[in-house]
This record gives C-alpha cells, sequence and structure tokens, in this order.
C-alpha cells in the first residue's frame, strides 16, 4: 500500500480566468474549464496536472501554500512573459540566490526562481516545488515523507525539501513561519493510493492526519483530510476503488 502525489488543487472565484493564466505560465494544456471548474494536463505526460474549483469565499490573507517555479530562459525574461499573461509583480528578494515574488490574477503568491544556466540549485522546470509555510516545518515533512515514501533533499535552521523517486514527482519545501494558519489553504495537492482510498485513508491517519469530510459526486469520490498542521489535502480513489490511469476526473 502507498499514497502518490497526484494534481495540484487552486480555490478560486473564476476558474476559467486562473486556469487560463496557469494554463500560461507553465506550459499546460486545456482539457476544460469553465465557471464550474477547470482542469489543465501537462503536455509532457510527467506530472497529473491542476484542477481549478470553484469557491465563494475571496482570498484574504498570504497563502501558506504556493508554487515556485523555475524558467528555462532568466528569471528577468520569465518574470516579463508572465507580467503579460496577467501576473502582478510584488518584490524581488535578495537573499541566497535571489528570486521575485508575484501573484497571479486573483492574487495568490509565486516565486520565480533563477533559471536554467543562471546561479541555480535545480534544473527542474516549470515547477520547481511546493512551498508550504509551517510553523514546525521538520515535524511537517516527516509526516509528508512517511505518507508519500520521500526522502530528504536538502535542510537547514528555517526549512527542509523532501523529493520523491518518480520522475514528476514535485519537491515539497517546508519553511517556517512566524503566523500560524487560520483559514483553508487555496491551493492543496492531490494524493493517489496505490490499492484503495479507504486503505489510503487509514494509512493517513495511522500517521496523525484527520479526516475533514467525504465528498461525492455523480462520477467519483474522495477524502478531504488534514495533515498535523492541518494542512488540507484530499485521498482520491485508487485502483480498487474503480479508477484508472487515464481517467481525468478525482
Amino acid at each position: 500500500m502507498a499514497l502518490r502525489p497526484s494534481t495540484l488543487m487552486f480555490d478560486t472565484r473564476d476558474p476559467l480566468r486562473v486556469a487560463t493564466f496557469w494554463a500560461g505560465a507553465l506550459g499546460f494544456e486545456f482539457v476544460e474549464a469553465d465557471a464550474t471548474g477547470g482542469y489543465i494536463a501537462d503536455p509532457s505526460g510527467r506530472t497529473p496536472g491542476a484542477f481549478f474549483q470553484p469557491v465563494p469565499e475571496p482570498k484574504v490573507v498570504k497563502n501558506r501554500v504556493h508554487l515556485d517555479l523555475r524558467p528555462a530562459s532568466t528569471m528577468a525574461e520569465e518574470v516579463e512573459r508572465l507580467r503579460a499573461l496577467g501576473a502582478t509583480e510584488v518584490r524581488y528578494v535578495d537573499e541566497d540566490y535571489g528570486w521575485t515574488v508575484m501573484a497571479d490574477p486573483e492574487g495568490a503568491e509565486f516565486c520565480v526562481l533563477r533559471g536554467i544556466g543562471e546561479d541555480h540549485k535545480r534544473d527542474v522546470v516549470p515547477i520547481d516545488s511546493l512551498v508550504v509555510d509551517s510553523g514546525d516545518p521538520f515535524r511537517v515533512a516527516e509526516f509528508w515523507i512517511r505518507m508519500l515514501g520521500y526522502r530528504e533533499h536538502e535542510s537547514g535552521d528555517v526549512g527542509i525539501e523532501i523529493v520523491g523517486d518518480r520522475d514528476g514527482d514535485p519537491m515539497l519545501s517546508f519553511v517556517t513561519v512566524p503566523e500560524p494558519k487560520i483559514v483553508k489553504n487555496r491551493i492543496h495537492l492531490d494524493v493517489r493510493p496505490t490499492d484503495s482510498m479507504k486503505a489510503g485513508v487509514e494509512r493517513v491517519q495511522e500517521l496523525g492526519g484527520t479526516v475533514r469530510g467525504f465528498i461525492q459526486t455523480d462520477d467519483s469520490f474522495w477524502t478531504q483530510m488534514r495533515d498535523v498542521e492541518g494542512n488540507e489535502f484530499c485521498v482520491l480513489r485508487g485502483p480498487e476503488d474503480g479508477w484508472s490511469d487515464d481517467e481525468v476526473s478525482m
């Protein structure tokens, strides 16, 4: 029994607008997108893509989960390209290798790192990592390491990065922040069991995760869960539940 990283999920007031931006930003392709939700696919097939679901509540605080993007060109060129797609530049952070904080059309923060050929640590494009603000990053990282079968990539005084062994597994970066989590995260990572959803949920509970709710639609179902610091994620259907690799649905 195992759990694997699956799709990214974005909460948004306008799924079509936000999905359009991120398709352009990541070089992904539309499969479907309208006012009821949307999905964009990774044409390389390396990652499961991203869903965009409508929610009534607006963004009110800094996102505790965001993407770090690694451009194939330079950071400066990528910032200009993303501005043309509808992003706004928030600030430049002159620390370590340096990066630019930006926001998508609904204000969701993300970072543009230095590109391949510049000073950088990795050459994975376009998504370098999924970053999670944490009160205790090492405790949260240990939960995700055990749940996904990940391993430590690099750590320091204020954070830790963990990676999987499969091509396309997203790097997860947990960083220390002083503020507590007070609202539902607007971005989360879904996970897919190699057996059944029920077995996956039981595994997560054994590791300290908690159930938030169960969702059933006409053609699918999944369990909403929280990690040890309350970060939301979903355990999706597995092969024993009738799911197959050629499905787009959750």
